[in-house]
Protein backbone atom coordinates (compact mmCIF):
# COMPACT_ATOMS: atom_id res chain seq x y z
CA UNK A 1 0.00 0.00 0.00
CA UNK A 2 1.44 3.54 -0.94
CA UNK A 3 1.64 5.48 2.35
CA UNK A 4 0.31 8.84 2.90
CA UNK A 5 3.24 10.95 1.82
CA UNK A 6 3.14 14.48 3.14
CA UNK A 7 6.99 15.57 3.75
CA UNK A 8 7.20 14.41 7.01
CA UNK A 9 9.88 12.03 6.71
CA UNK A 10 9.54 8.98 9.29
CA UNK A 11 6.28 9.69 9.90
CA UNK A 12 4.03 9.00 6.82
CA UNK A 13 0.95 7.25 8.07
CA UNK A 14 -1.19 5.29 6.03
CA UNK A 15 -5.14 5.66 6.09
CA UNK A 16 -5.88 1.71 5.52
CA UNK A 17 -5.16 0.73 9.38
CA UNK A 18 -8.59 -0.10 10.11
CA UNK A 19 -7.41 -2.53 12.70
CA UNK A 20 -5.62 -0.18 15.39
CA UNK A 21 -3.60 -1.81 18.13
CA UNK A 22 -5.51 0.47 20.53
CA UNK A 23 -9.40 -1.33 22.27
CA UNK A 24 -11.69 -0.20 20.16
CA UNK A 25 -13.34 2.96 20.68
CA UNK A 26 -16.58 2.99 23.07
CA UNK A 27 -18.27 5.41 20.74
CA UNK A 28 -21.20 7.11 22.54
CA UNK A 29 -22.45 9.72 19.88
CA UNK A 30 -24.92 12.61 19.74
CA UNK A 31 -26.84 12.24 16.76
CA UNK A 32 -28.16 16.15 16.78
CA UNK A 33 -26.60 17.94 13.76
CA UNK A 34 -24.57 20.30 15.35
CA UNK A 35 -22.64 17.60 17.83
CA UNK A 36 -19.24 18.41 17.57
CA UNK A 37 -16.74 15.24 18.30
CA UNK A 38 -13.28 15.50 19.33
CA UNK A 39 -10.69 13.00 19.04
CA UNK A 40 -10.02 12.57 23.20
CA UNK A 41 -7.39 10.56 24.72
CA UNK A 42 -9.62 7.57 25.30
CA UNK A 43 -11.83 6.78 22.69
CA UNK A 44 -14.45 8.73 20.64
CA UNK A 45 -16.19 11.07 22.64
CA UNK A 46 -15.36 10.07 26.04
CA UNK A 47 -17.65 12.51 27.74
CA UNK A 48 -20.93 14.03 27.35
CA UNK A 49 -21.25 16.48 25.12
CA UNK A 50 -22.19 20.23 25.79
CA UNK A 51 -23.57 20.50 22.23
CA UNK A 52 -26.67 18.05 22.90
CA UNK A 53 -30.10 18.63 21.46
CA UNK A 54 -28.61 22.07 19.71
CA UNK A 55 -30.84 22.22 16.36
CA UNK A 56 -29.49 22.39 12.83
CA UNK A 57 -30.70 25.52 11.70
CA UNK A 58 -29.74 29.41 12.58
CA UNK A 59 -26.77 28.56 15.06
CA UNK A 60 -23.80 30.27 15.27
CA UNK A 61 -20.99 28.04 15.30
CA UNK A 62 -18.60 30.46 16.12
CA UNK A 63 -19.90 30.57 19.87
CA UNK A 64 -21.38 27.21 19.96
CA UNK A 65 -17.77 26.03 19.06
CA UNK A 66 -16.09 28.06 21.70
CA UNK A 67 -12.98 26.18 23.29
CA UNK A 68 -9.10 25.92 23.15
CA UNK A 69 -8.96 24.23 19.60
CA UNK A 70 -10.93 27.46 18.40
CA UNK A 71 -7.45 29.34 18.09
CA UNK A 72 -5.98 26.13 16.21
CA UNK A 73 -5.73 25.42 12.45
CA UNK A 74 -7.81 21.97 13.23
CA UNK A 75 -10.85 22.52 12.65
CA UNK A 76 -12.67 21.16 10.05
CA UNK A 77 -16.16 20.77 8.70
CA UNK A 78 -18.12 17.91 8.00
CA UNK A 79 -21.52 18.27 5.86
CA UNK A 80 -23.76 15.50 5.49
CA UNK A 81 -27.63 15.09 5.44
CA UNK A 82 -28.10 14.48 9.14
CA UNK A 83 -32.07 15.30 9.04
CA UNK A 84 -34.90 14.08 6.54
CA UNK A 85 -35.12 11.25 4.19
CA UNK A 86 -31.29 10.89 3.99
CA UNK A 87 -30.74 11.72 7.54
CA UNK A 88 -30.17 7.64 8.23
CA UNK A 89 -27.36 7.72 5.49
CA UNK A 90 -25.90 10.59 6.82
CA UNK A 91 -25.19 9.77 10.39
CA UNK A 92 -23.96 6.28 9.15
CA UNK A 93 -20.99 8.17 6.89
CA UNK A 94 -20.84 10.50 10.18
CA UNK A 95 -20.00 7.41 12.69
CA UNK A 96 -17.21 6.40 9.71
CA UNK A 97 -15.70 9.65 10.42
CA UNK A 98 -15.58 8.97 13.74
CA UNK A 99 -13.52 5.99 13.65
CA UNK A 100 -11.25 7.81 11.34
CA UNK A 101 -10.85 10.39 14.53
CA UNK A 102 -9.68 7.36 16.81
CA UNK A 103 -7.14 6.16 14.29
CA UNK A 104 -5.58 9.39 13.19
CA UNK A 105 -6.87 12.61 14.89
CA UNK A 106 -4.37 13.95 17.84
CA UNK A 107 -6.42 15.27 21.47
CA UNK A 108 -7.18 19.11 19.75
CA UNK A 109 -8.16 17.81 16.18
CA UNK A 110 -12.08 19.01 16.52
CA UNK A 111 -14.66 17.89 13.83
CA UNK A 112 -17.82 20.07 13.12
CA UNK A 113 -21.49 17.69 11.45
CA UNK A 114 -23.15 20.30 10.18
CA UNK A 115 -26.90 19.15 8.69
CA UNK A 116 -26.70 19.91 4.71
CA UNK A 117 -30.89 18.93 4.65
CA UNK A 118 -29.52 17.70 1.12
CA UNK A 119 -30.25 20.97 -0.69
CA UNK A 120 -29.05 23.55 -2.47
CA UNK A 121 -29.70 26.25 0.18
CA UNK A 122 -28.81 24.04 2.87
CA UNK A 123 -25.35 23.31 1.38
CA UNK A 124 -24.85 26.68 1.03
CA UNK A 125 -26.23 27.55 4.47
CA UNK A 126 -24.21 24.90 6.07
CA UNK A 127 -20.77 26.08 4.64
CA UNK A 128 -21.60 29.42 5.81
CA UNK A 129 -21.38 27.82 9.26
CA UNK A 130 -18.35 26.29 8.96
CA UNK A 131 -16.86 28.97 7.76
CA UNK A 132 -17.92 31.27 10.78
CA UNK A 133 -16.71 28.17 13.05
CA UNK A 134 -12.95 28.71 11.86
CA UNK A 135 -13.09 25.49 9.51
CA UNK A 136 -9.89 25.34 7.50
CA UNK A 137 -11.08 22.69 5.18
CA UNK A 138 -14.95 21.44 4.53
CA UNK A 139 -15.70 17.62 4.38
CA UNK A 140 -18.52 16.96 2.14
CA UNK A 141 -21.36 17.41 1.61
CA UNK A 142 -23.02 14.12 -0.49
CA UNK A 143 -25.24 15.41 -3.17
CA UNK A 144 -24.31 17.76 -5.59
CA UNK A 145 -26.78 20.53 -5.33
CA UNK A 146 -25.66 20.55 -1.71
CA UNK A 147 -21.80 20.48 -3.39
CA UNK A 148 -22.81 23.52 -5.44
CA UNK A 149 -24.38 25.16 -2.42
CA UNK A 150 -21.40 25.11 -0.51
CA UNK A 151 -19.04 25.32 -2.70
CA UNK A 152 -20.39 28.96 -4.11
CA UNK A 153 -19.60 29.83 -0.08
CA UNK A 154 -16.51 27.82 0.62
CA UNK A 155 -14.41 29.73 -2.80
CA UNK A 156 -14.80 33.06 -0.79
CA UNK A 157 -13.64 32.58 1.94
CA UNK A 158 -10.51 30.19 0.17
CA UNK A 159 -12.18 27.36 2.21
CA UNK A 160 -11.18 24.17 0.26
CA UNK A 161 -14.05 21.66 0.23
CA UNK A 162 -13.45 17.66 -0.18
CA UNK A 163 -16.93 16.69 -1.56
CA UNK A 164 -18.35 13.00 -1.30
CA UNK A 165 -20.21 13.38 -4.20
CA UNK A 166 -19.57 11.18 -7.60
CA UNK A 167 -21.07 13.89 -9.92
CA UNK A 168 -17.83 15.30 -11.89
CA UNK A 169 -19.72 18.29 -13.04
CA UNK A 170 -19.38 19.98 -9.33
CA UNK A 171 -15.87 19.74 -9.72
CA UNK A 172 -13.70 22.91 -9.74
CA UNK A 173 -10.76 24.29 -8.17
CA UNK A 174 -10.71 24.17 -4.68
CA UNK A 175 -14.12 21.80 -4.87
CA UNK A 176 -13.00 18.25 -5.35
CA UNK A 177 -15.20 15.71 -6.12
CA UNK A 178 -13.85 12.70 -3.99
CA UNK A 179 -16.71 9.99 -4.89
CA UNK A 180 -16.06 7.00 -6.77
CA UNK A 181 -17.03 8.39 -10.17
CA UNK A 182 -18.47 6.37 -12.99
CA UNK A 183 -16.75 8.01 -15.45
CA UNK A 184 -13.05 6.96 -14.26
CA UNK A 185 -14.48 3.20 -13.74
CA UNK A 186 -15.36 2.73 -17.00
CA UNK A 187 -12.15 4.17 -18.39
CA UNK A 188 -10.38 1.65 -16.12
CA UNK A 189 -12.58 -1.14 -17.19
CA UNK A 190 -12.04 0.12 -20.88
CA UNK A 191 -8.53 0.02 -20.41
CA UNK A 192 -8.48 -3.38 -19.07
CA UNK A 193 -10.90 -4.67 -22.40
CA UNK A 194 -8.32 -3.00 -25.06
CA UNK A 195 -5.30 -4.49 -23.47
CA UNK A 196 -7.21 -7.89 -24.28
CA UNK A 197 -7.97 -7.25 -27.70
CA UNK A 198 -11.43 -5.18 -27.33
CA UNK A 199 -11.11 -1.85 -29.60
CA UNK A 200 -13.95 -1.23 -31.33
CA UNK A 201 -16.63 0.34 -27.94
CA UNK A 202 -20.08 1.02 -27.84
CA UNK A 203 -22.79 2.47 -25.51
CA UNK A 204 -26.13 1.84 -24.45
CA UNK A 205 -27.54 4.35 -22.31
CA UNK A 206 -30.19 5.00 -20.48
CA UNK A 207 -32.43 8.07 -21.69
CA UNK A 208 -31.77 10.48 -18.23
CA UNK A 209 -29.46 12.90 -16.48
CA UNK A 210 -27.36 9.91 -15.65
CA UNK A 211 -27.01 8.58 -18.97
CA UNK A 212 -26.61 11.98 -20.44
CA UNK A 213 -23.58 12.86 -18.09
CA UNK A 214 -21.99 9.36 -19.36
CA UNK A 215 -22.29 10.03 -23.02
CA UNK A 216 -20.57 13.63 -22.64
CA UNK A 217 -17.21 12.27 -21.25
CA UNK A 218 -17.45 8.82 -23.45
CA UNK A 219 -16.05 9.52 -26.86
CA UNK A 220 -12.39 11.26 -24.30
CA UNK A 221 -12.79 7.81 -22.30
CA UNK A 222 -12.48 5.49 -25.07
CA UNK A 223 -9.78 7.36 -26.71
CA UNK A 224 -7.55 7.96 -23.74
CA UNK A 225 -8.35 4.05 -22.97
CA UNK A 226 -7.10 3.19 -26.93
CA UNK A 227 -10.54 2.10 -27.95
CA UNK A 228 -12.63 4.02 -30.64
CA UNK A 229 -16.37 4.60 -30.09
CA UNK A 230 -18.72 4.01 -32.53
CA UNK A 231 -22.51 3.96 -31.65
CA UNK A 232 -23.99 5.55 -28.81
CA UNK A 233 -27.93 5.21 -28.39
CA UNK A 234 -30.13 5.66 -25.64
CA UNK A 235 -33.01 3.77 -23.97
CA UNK A 236 -36.04 4.63 -21.73
CA UNK A 237 -36.03 2.69 -18.55
CA UNK A 238 -39.13 0.54 -18.77
CA UNK A 239 -40.78 2.15 -21.77
CA UNK A 240 -42.47 -0.15 -24.85
CA UNK A 241 -39.95 1.49 -26.60
CA UNK A 242 -37.26 -0.33 -25.18
CA UNK A 243 -37.15 -3.36 -27.37
CA UNK A 244 -36.63 -1.64 -30.06
CA UNK A 245 -34.03 0.79 -29.10
CA UNK A 246 -31.99 -2.60 -28.11
CA UNK A 247 -32.85 -4.55 -31.65
CA UNK A 248 -31.94 -1.41 -33.77
CA UNK A 249 -28.83 -0.68 -31.54
CA UNK A 250 -27.82 -4.64 -31.80
CA UNK A 251 -28.51 -4.59 -35.35
CA UNK A 252 -30.37 -6.92 -35.38
CA UNK A 253 -32.32 -6.72 -39.06
CA UNK A 254 -29.28 -6.50 -40.80
CA UNK A 255 -27.76 -9.70 -39.38
CA UNK A 256 -31.12 -11.80 -40.16
CA UNK A 257 -30.96 -10.68 -43.74
CA UNK A 258 -27.37 -10.95 -44.01
CA UNK A 259 -28.65 -14.77 -42.43
CA UNK A 260 -31.22 -15.29 -44.82
CA UNK A 261 -28.81 -14.23 -48.06
CA UNK A 262 -26.39 -16.68 -47.05
CA UNK A 263 -28.48 -19.77 -46.84
CA UNK A 264 -30.06 -18.49 -50.37
CA UNK A 265 -26.67 -18.60 -52.00
CA UNK A 266 -25.45 -21.89 -50.11
CA UNK A 267 -28.57 -23.71 -51.24
CA UNK A 268 -28.10 -21.47 -54.75
CA UNK A 269 -25.05 -23.65 -54.73
CA UNK A 270 -26.30 -27.35 -54.07
CA UNK A 271 -22.78 -28.32 -53.43
CA UNK A 272 -21.79 -31.20 -50.38
CA UNK A 273 -20.02 -28.44 -48.58
CA UNK A 274 -22.91 -25.94 -49.23
CA UNK A 275 -25.33 -28.29 -47.38
CA UNK A 276 -22.73 -28.56 -44.42
CA UNK A 277 -22.81 -25.54 -44.43
CA UNK A 278 -26.29 -25.24 -44.14
CA UNK A 279 -26.44 -27.27 -41.54
CA UNK A 280 -24.23 -25.33 -39.39
CA UNK A 281 -26.45 -22.21 -39.99
CA UNK A 282 -29.43 -24.10 -38.68
CA UNK A 283 -30.90 -22.87 -35.53
CA UNK A 284 -29.03 -19.65 -35.89
CA UNK A 285 -31.28 -15.99 -36.26
CA UNK A 286 -28.40 -13.95 -37.38
CA UNK A 287 -25.30 -13.97 -39.39
CA UNK A 288 -21.98 -12.67 -37.68
CA UNK A 289 -21.71 -9.92 -34.59
CA UNK A 290 -22.48 -6.34 -34.68
CA UNK A 291 -19.68 -3.93 -35.01
CA UNK A 292 -17.95 -3.91 -31.41
CA UNK A 293 -16.54 -6.15 -29.55
CA UNK A 294 -16.79 -3.75 -26.53
CA UNK A 295 -20.01 -2.60 -24.90
CA UNK A 296 -20.28 -0.03 -22.01
CA UNK A 297 -23.48 -0.56 -19.94
CA UNK A 298 -23.00 1.93 -17.01
CA UNK A 299 -27.02 1.06 -15.65
CA UNK A 300 -27.90 -0.83 -13.08
CA UNK A 301 -30.36 -3.83 -11.36
CA UNK A 302 -33.23 -4.38 -12.90
CA UNK A 303 -32.71 -2.12 -15.78
CA UNK A 304 -29.63 -3.87 -16.35
CA UNK A 305 -31.27 -7.11 -16.12
CA UNK A 306 -33.71 -6.14 -19.01
CA UNK A 307 -31.46 -4.89 -21.05
CA UNK A 308 -29.10 -7.46 -21.06
CA UNK A 309 -31.92 -9.82 -21.84
CA UNK A 310 -32.97 -8.19 -24.34
CA UNK A 311 -29.69 -8.17 -26.17
CA UNK A 312 -29.24 -11.62 -25.27
CA UNK A 313 -32.47 -12.18 -27.55
CA UNK A 314 -31.03 -9.68 -30.31
CA UNK A 315 -28.00 -12.28 -30.60
CA UNK A 316 -25.46 -10.15 -28.84
CA UNK A 317 -23.02 -13.14 -27.70
CA UNK A 318 -21.14 -11.85 -24.16
CA UNK A 319 -18.78 -14.27 -25.49
CA UNK A 320 -17.68 -12.20 -28.45
CA UNK A 321 -18.74 -8.90 -26.88
CA UNK A 322 -16.77 -7.74 -23.72
CA UNK A 323 -19.93 -5.53 -21.60
CA UNK A 324 -18.33 -3.36 -19.09
CA UNK A 325 -20.09 -1.58 -16.38
CA UNK A 326 -19.59 0.15 -13.02
CA UNK A 327 -19.54 -0.46 -9.38
CA UNK A 328 -22.67 -0.40 -9.44
CA UNK A 329 -22.55 -4.24 -11.26
CA UNK A 330 -21.21 -5.70 -7.63
CA UNK A 331 -24.31 -6.84 -6.82
CA UNK A 332 -25.09 -10.52 -5.97
CA UNK A 333 -28.52 -10.52 -7.43
CA UNK A 334 -26.82 -10.09 -10.71
CA UNK A 335 -24.36 -13.00 -10.63
CA UNK A 336 -27.18 -15.33 -12.10
CA UNK A 337 -27.63 -13.40 -15.24
CA UNK A 338 -26.53 -15.49 -17.91
CA UNK A 339 -25.78 -12.54 -20.00
CA UNK A 340 -24.07 -10.68 -17.68
CA UNK A 341 -20.92 -13.93 -17.18
CA UNK A 342 -18.00 -12.50 -18.14
CA UNK A 343 -18.79 -8.97 -17.87
CA UNK A 344 -16.25 -6.99 -15.87
CA UNK A 345 -16.63 -3.79 -14.17
CA UNK A 346 -13.71 -1.27 -12.13
CA UNK A 347 -14.01 -1.51 -8.33
CA UNK A 348 -12.00 -0.86 -5.72
CA UNK A 349 -10.17 -3.73 -4.37
CA UNK A 350 -12.63 -5.25 -1.73
CA UNK A 351 -9.51 -6.34 1.24
CA UNK A 352 -9.38 -3.11 2.79
CA UNK A 353 -13.88 -2.11 2.42
CA UNK A 354 -14.47 -5.80 4.53
CA UNK A 355 -12.13 -4.76 7.45
CA UNK A 356 -13.58 -1.95 7.69
CA UNK A 357 -17.05 -2.90 7.46
CA UNK A 358 -16.24 -5.59 9.70
CA UNK A 359 -15.13 -2.66 12.59
CA UNK A 360 -17.88 -0.51 11.94
CA UNK A 361 -20.19 -3.39 12.52
CA UNK A 362 -18.91 -4.56 16.01
CA UNK A 363 -18.60 -0.55 16.43
CA UNK A 364 -22.02 0.60 15.69
CA UNK A 365 -23.90 -2.69 15.52
CA UNK A 366 -24.73 -2.21 11.97
CA UNK A 367 -24.06 -2.28 8.25
CA UNK A 368 -22.35 0.69 6.98
CA UNK A 369 -23.62 1.74 3.90
CA UNK A 370 -20.76 1.53 1.00
CA UNK A 371 -19.65 4.78 0.37
CA UNK A 372 -19.34 5.29 4.15
CA UNK A 373 -15.31 4.32 3.29
CA UNK A 374 -15.38 8.09 1.79
CA UNK A 375 -16.07 9.58 5.01
CA UNK A 376 -13.45 7.19 6.97
CA UNK A 377 -10.50 8.55 4.26
CA UNK A 378 -11.46 11.84 3.82
CA UNK A 379 -11.74 12.26 7.80
CA UNK A 380 -8.25 10.21 8.14
CA UNK A 381 -6.79 12.39 5.55
CA UNK A 382 -8.12 15.90 7.14
CA UNK A 383 -6.77 14.75 10.70
CA UNK A 384 -3.04 13.57 9.17
CA UNK A 385 -2.74 16.93 7.54
CA UNK A 386 -3.77 19.30 10.38
CA UNK A 387 -1.12 17.22 12.84
CA UNK A 388 1.48 17.64 9.99
CA UNK A 389 3.83 20.76 10.17
CA UNK A 390 2.03 22.46 7.45
CA UNK A 391 -1.11 21.79 8.15
CA UNK A 392 -4.26 21.76 6.25
CA UNK A 393 -2.88 23.63 2.92
CA UNK A 394 -3.55 23.15 -0.85
CA UNK A 395 -0.39 22.14 -1.55
CA UNK A 396 -1.14 18.79 1.09
CA UNK A 397 -4.11 18.00 -0.25
CA UNK A 398 -3.12 18.42 -3.81
CA UNK A 399 0.21 15.85 -3.02
CA UNK A 400 1.28 14.21 -6.07
CA UNK A 401 2.11 11.33 -4.62
CA UNK A 402 -1.00 10.86 -3.31
CA UNK A 403 -2.90 8.83 -0.55
CA UNK A 404 -4.02 5.70 0.25
CA UNK A 405 -7.24 4.42 2.20
CA UNK A 406 -9.58 2.32 2.35
CA UNK A 407 -10.73 2.20 -1.51
CA UNK A 408 -6.83 2.12 -2.51
CA UNK A 409 -4.79 4.69 -3.88
CA UNK A 410 -6.34 8.14 -4.91
CA UNK A 411 -4.63 11.96 -5.53
CA UNK A 412 -6.75 15.03 -5.63
CA UNK A 413 -6.08 17.02 -8.97
CA UNK A 414 -5.99 21.09 -9.26
CA UNK A 415 -8.80 20.92 -11.03
CA UNK A 416 -11.19 19.33 -8.29
CA UNK A 417 -11.09 15.71 -9.89
CA UNK A 418 -10.13 12.82 -7.64
CA UNK A 419 -7.60 9.82 -9.66
CA UNK A 420 -8.40 6.59 -7.77
CA UNK A 421 -6.17 3.66 -8.76
CA UNK A 422 -9.42 0.63 -9.23
CA UNK A 423 -9.19 -2.79 -9.95
CA UNK A 424 -11.01 -4.75 -12.35
CA UNK A 425 -13.62 -7.42 -11.23
CA UNK A 426 -15.31 -9.71 -13.57
CA UNK A 427 -18.88 -11.47 -12.58
CA UNK A 428 -19.30 -15.11 -12.63
CA UNK A 429 -22.15 -17.18 -10.94
CA UNK A 430 -20.00 -17.72 -8.20
CA UNK A 431 -19.41 -13.82 -7.61
CA UNK A 432 -17.27 -11.15 -8.90
CA UNK A 433 -13.46 -12.16 -8.63
CA UNK A 434 -10.49 -9.82 -9.09
CA UNK A 435 -8.99 -10.20 -12.67
CA UNK A 436 -6.59 -7.34 -12.83
CA UNK A 437 -5.13 -6.01 -9.14
CA UNK A 438 -5.08 -2.35 -8.48
CA UNK A 439 -2.45 -0.09 -8.76
CA UNK A 440 -0.50 0.49 -5.51
CA UNK A 441 0.95 3.67 -6.48
CA UNK A 442 0.30 6.14 -9.20
CA UNK A 443 3.48 5.10 -10.87
CA UNK A 444 1.54 2.03 -11.37
CA UNK A 445 -1.98 3.66 -12.80
CA UNK A 446 -3.44 2.17 -15.51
Amino acid sequence: MLVLSLGLGACSTDLTNTESDRELAPVVTNNGPDAATRAPNQGLIGEPSPFDGMPGDGQVLSGIYNDEAATTDKRVALLLPLSGPHGDLGRAMRHAAELALFDAAADDFVLMPIDTEASYEGGRLAAQKAINAGAKLILGPLFSDSVNGAGEVAKQAHVPVLSFSNNIRAAEPGVWVNGLSPEDQIKRAATYAVSQGKYSFAALLPQNEYGRQISSSLDRIVTEAGGRLGQVSFYQPGSDAMEQTVKDFAEYNQRHAALVARKAQLEADGSSASQRALQRLAGLDTLGDPDFNALILPTTGGDLRQVSALLAYFDVDPNNVQYIGTFGWNDSSLFAEPALNGGIFAAPEPGNWQAFSSRYKRTFGSEPPRIASLAYDSAALAAVLAGSDQGITMDGLTNVTGFSGIDGVFRLNADGRTQRGYAVMQISRSGAKMISPAPASFDAVF
